[in-house]
């Protein structure tokens, strides 16, 4: 595909009143003859998104000190925003989660919570495949607002089913909160995957599923405090959801626009000038057919697939206090597995194509012995029904460590296809697009398994099978994904062959003179 030279203009991404970065030497040159462009460039592996080389240009860092209040340097670092978004992951979808972990939504039957979430799961897939074109209209920070403020409208179905029996409200909330956790998920993926620097990616993107599974454990703190009484059926007490509906605030409004965002290492996100309308959605058939979407299909649609047969299961076979302490212990190992993944995926002196193999075999060995674990006790629960097992029955550890480990092998693996998204990074719109088209697919597994889970009768042996199932027929385009990683993030490529045509141009100079 030819450079199209209206992509290509440079603005200058800053409002009137805002302190422009101080630029290195020369930065008002103009870009390199021949850029890295998309295609079927080897840097690239996927399909036609261009770069914009002039706005990946390092920052003078002495000059940026010198020039910019301390307090808005902070507030515009990389690590200060990732922070402020995990900030918001917390409060919205791990509190979401938090009630799902519930099993069923906390309620007295996972039937109507399932529903619900199919309606919600059902809508993502579109929201998030044309959240692309959306989010890089409105922008990063103002999807993300609109996103969290979707967040309590759940909750508050929730709270109105509990308390009122109102079931009608839970099941539209679930519609209507679809849009809204959309424009999240796509303006959340596309922010993860810009905002790190190239050296830790991994540990930026651990902090981000921890403070998601930190939230659940506050949840779980909330559940078990509310919910701890012994032989108690049925769902949780309804003043349990009117703490998660105060805590799931819209703190996106604290967040900056990626364009004014420092990273740790000096150099800021490869920020193109906004296509119009018709020519975002174009980039919608690009990026689907794309070598990079197509071989990470079936893993996206596998990466989510567990949530509603494990909620169906947590929700069948345990009491309500059980539930609340599975949701309160589960999240502990993921904080540990994530960073540890992280640091592993950022290790220096090995390649990033070697790291993305390793990462690749650990989450598939974990996730494939939980899986096995699970079916060999579902299959024992089919021929004998446990009841509702309590968490003080020798029942209990065999029955819930499945659940327990699934809850660190399963964000795992998303945290792990977030960084191997990025490492094929060419810019922000780039990543709000692969993001999109992940989050679309993964969407579409979320609302398969919760409709797989609306009929009671429906054994979670199926789930756990279809999960296995498709983690299996995943794992041979990942492979051949992973063998195509490029051994250097290709933004990061444009950044440094601009940084060394600067110095050539300021070395000849020199000579001059």
């Amino acid at each position: 595909m030819a450079l199209n030279s209206h992509v290509f203009l440079v603005s200058s991404l800053r409002r009137p009143h805002e302190t422009p970065f101080p630029k290195c030497p020369n930065s008002t040159l103009p870009p390199p003859p021949r850029a890295l462009k998309g295609g079927n460039d080897a840097h690239t592996g996927q399909g036609d998104i261009p770069y914009n080389p002039a706005l990946g240009e390092a920052i003078n860092m002495d000059e940026y000190r010198r020039t910019v209040p301390w307090w808005k340097r902070a507030y515009k670092h990389s690590l200060t925003q990732m922070m402020l978004l995990s900030v918001q992951a917390f409060c919205g979808p791990a509190m979401w989660d938090a009630i799902a972990g519930l099993g069923g939504g906390g309620l007295a039957t996972p039937q109507t919570s399932n529903i619900s979430s199919s309606h919600l799961t059902m809508k993502l897939p579109t929201v998030c495949l044309l959240g692309g074109p959306l989010v890089n209209k409105l922008g990063i920070k103002w999807s993300l607002v609109i996103g969290a403020m979707s967040f309590p409208i759940q909750g508050s179905a929730y709270y109105c089913n509990s308390a009122f029996g109102n079931q009608w409200y839970l099941i539209f909330a679930g519609f209507i909160s679809g849009i809204g956790t959309g424009c999240w998920y796509v303006a959340e993926a596309g922010a993860i995957m810009s905002l790190a620097p190239s050296g830790a990616r991994g540990k930026y993107l651990a902090l981000w599923i921890v403070s998601r599974n930190l939230g659940q454990l506050v949840g779980g703190a909330i559940n078990l405090a509310k919910n701890h009484e012994k032989g108690v059926d049925g769902g949780v007490t309804p003043d349990t959801y009117i703490v998660f509906i105060v805590i799931q605030m819209p703190f996106a409004f604290l967040l900056s626009p990626l364009e004014h965002v420092v990273r740790s290492d000096g150099t800021r996100i490869l920020v193109l000038e906004k296509l119009r309308t018709r020519d975002e959605f174009k980039q919608i058939k690009l990026t689907m057919t794309s070598r990079l979407i197509l071989l990470s299909a079936f893993w996206a649609l596998w990466s989510f697939f567990y949530s509603g047969t494990w909620s169906t299961y947590l929700g069948t076979y345990f009491s309500t206090r059980a539930r609340a302490l599975s949701s309160l212990v589960s999240p502990f190992f993921c904080i540990v597995g994530c960073f540890g993944l992280g640091f592993i995926l950022d290790m220096r002196g090995v390649s990033q194509r070697r790291r993305a193999m390793l990462g690749l075999w650990i989450v598939v060995i974990l996730n494939a012995g939980v899986y096995v674990w699970s079916i060999i006790m579902q299959v024992d629960f089919n021929r004998h029904d446990p009841g509702h097992i309590d968490w003080d029955e020798p029942l209990y550890a065999k029955s819930f460590l499945p659940y327990f480990f699934v809850q660190t092998t399963g964000p795992l693996s998303q945290s792990y296809m977030y960084w191997l998204l990025s490492s094929f990074a060419t810019d922000a719109q780039a990543n709000v697009r692969n993001g999109a088209a992940f989050r679309c697919l993964e969407a579409m597994g979320q609302a398969i398994s919760y409709g797989m889970n609306t009929q009671l009768q429906t054994s979670p042996l199926i789930g756990f099978i279809v999960s296995f199932a498709l983690m299996a027929v995943a794992l041979g385009p990942m492979i051949l994904l992973v063998r195509s990683t490029p051994d250097r993030i290709p933004a990061d490529v444009v950044v440094e062959q601009e940084k060394a045509r600067q110095d050539k141009l300021e070395g000849i100079k020199t000579e001059e003179v």
